[in-house]
């Protein structure tokens, strides 16, 4: 399946929640969503965080404060 940023971040405005991976899309992607998820109450999950730093992080942290959460485990 194939979705597009568009598409999620209509996802987010509807309320859905999501769990995305970072090593498949761009921190601007990812940054996007964030600030979709800032105008409601859904929750992302980003999950595969290596190839993001810890200052990105906290700049996502902050689009959305308690909204955003990072898989560490992965």
């Amino acid at each position: 399946m194939i979705i597009t940023i568009e598409q999620l971040k209509q996802i987010l405005n509807a309320g859905g929640c999501l769990v995305i991976d970072a090593s498949v899309m761009t921190f601007n992607q990812i940054r996007d969503l964030s600030t979709v998820a800032q105008n409601g109450t859904a929750k992302i999950t980003v999950k595969n965080l290596s190839s993001m730093t810890a200052a990105q992080l906290t700049e996502l942290a902050a689009l959305a404060p308690g909204l955003i959460v990072f898989d560490l485990t992965s």
